[in-house]
């Protein structure tokens, strides 16, 4: 579109169709005509042919009868020397005005050598997913190329760092490894969090020591809005289960399909030691306080609340609110120390980052193996009139959930069979079972 100039001087005319504002392939096709007729304007006698079609498309009786016409008039233009590119953004839309018949006559349009129509769509979805399922009849999907849109690269960073400073902007590497930290390799975010900092700063010197915490509370405002804006895409897709299966787990349907649509999607990509992460550690951590609202194994989740609301119980009833520095002291020598302070870490972590979305709680920070060595074995006197049996019993019950519960990173989903599945949800519902039978008793 840059170069529409240049280009209609080699009779080749791009013109951009926003599709989302359209109701049928027929409207379409009317703004087309518009566009086209103000374009050629020099072309006189050309108009008065084209104007002749396009009136007896408009009185045609019926959608066939103007289909007809619209193909008269490119292989008008075609004869003309005339070539139109046509550039269909918000192409998703076609999913809900779009017909069989009409995605069969845009392929007609483009494939047909009397009209050879360049189509270029814009799209979130691909192709395949937005047209109609027939066997009988080729693709229009079939006649595309995919471009995918993606992240930047390490070499597009370098060259968008220098782009700022060629406008005169010192950037600090103190200053870029924060917005790294937030944005990743994202170039919309790293707009948006540019645009947010220069905006609220006079200096041209830009360090990190510079910026105000009022810009950094914007920021994280600015920020946490755009992630909501990814997870619901991720929504609209259908994906975001899947999507927190890779980055946080726990991981229980996905499949190898599902993860390379994700990674084509760029949100996710895969690290250098073979971890699945996402763009950005803040959008990470985003995630990771996200997966308490997006059910991904809706039957794991009622466990962990449910055994997590018992250790809360145990410790509460041994120690009192304040009940990490006593449970510390008499574990001491089982690295408990270490322990607490890592998931302190997490807190602080989630805290300053999420505020009150993130937990006050330590053992919210757990997982199942954490919860079963850490505390159910440890007072298993306690647990026992819960879980019944013996506590050797239950580690290989916690050892399987465990397994699940990890993220992607160390689960490759081809390696969890159904039998795996099954027995996993089989162990949740046991446990379900106990906790519910004891919650009786206790009432």
């Amino acid at each position: 579109m840059t170069k529409k100039s240049e280009l209609a001087i080699q009779n080749i005319f791009p013109i951009w169709v926003s599709f989302g504002e359209y109701n049928s392939i027929i409207e379409v096709f009317q703004e087309v005509y518009n566009e086209l007729i103000e374009r050629i304007s020099n072309k006189e006698d050309l108009i008065v042919e084209i104007t002749c079609f396009y009136n007896s498309f408009i009185n045609a009786k019926n959608e066939l009868e103007k289909k007809r016409f619209i193909k008269k008039i490119l292989k008008l233009l075609k004869t003309k020397g005339l070539r139109l590119i046509l550039i269909f953004d918000e192409f998703d839309n076609a999913k809900n005005i779009l017909c069989l018949n009409d995605f069969q006559f845009l392929r007609e349009l483009s494939n047909n050598p009397e009209t050879k129509l360049a189509l270029l769509t814009i799209t979130r979805k691909t192709l395949q997913e937005l047209e109609p399922d027939n066997g009988a009849l080729s693709n229009f999907y079939q006649i595309f190329t995919d471009l995918r849109l993606r992240l930047f690269g390490t070499d597009d960073q370098g060259l968008y760092w220098d782009r700022v400073r060629s406008n005169g902007i010192e950037v600090s590497k103190s200053y870029t490894d924060l917005a790294s930290y937030y944005c990743g390799s994202h170039p919309y975010l790293l707009d948006v969090f540019n645009h947010e900092v220069f905006n609220n700063i006079s200096q041209n010197k830009i360090d990190l020591d510079q910026i105000t915490l009022q810009v950094i509370k914007e920021l994280n405002l600015k920020m946490l809005n755009e992630y909501e804006s990814i997870v619901k895409l991720m929504i609209d897709e259908g994906i975001e289960r899947q999507l927190m299966q890779m980055v946080v787990g726990p991981v229980y349907d996905i499949t190898q399909r599902d993860v390379e649509k994700i990674l084509k999607y760029g949100i996710v990509t895969k690290s250098l030691n073979g971890d699945y992460i996402s763009f950005s550690e803040y959008f990470n951590q985003y995630l990771q306080i996200k997966s308490s609202e997006i059910d991904i194994w809706p039957l794991w989740s009622d466990v962990e609340n449910e055994i997590r609301f018992l250790i809360k119980l145990n410790l509460f009833e041994r120690f009192g609110d304040s009940w990490e520095e006593a449970y510390t002291k008499q574990n001491k020598q089982k690295g408990a120390e270490a322990f607490i302070q890592e998931k302190r870490e997490m807190k602080l972590r989630n805290k300053k980052s999420f505020g009150d979305k993130a937990s006050d709680h330590l053992v919210d920070y757990t997982y199942p193996m954490d919860m079963f060595d850490r505390f159910i074995a440890h007072d298993w006197s306690w647990f026992s009139v819960v879980f019944e049996k013996q506590k050797n019993d239950w580690k290989p019950v916690f050892e399987h959930l465990g397994r699940i519960r990890n993220p992607l990173a160390h689960n490759n989903p081809n390696f969890l069979s159904d039998s795996d599945k099954n027995i996993a949800e089989g162990y949740c519902k046991i446990i379900l079972e106990k906790i519910n039978k004891w919650k009786v008793k206790m009432i």
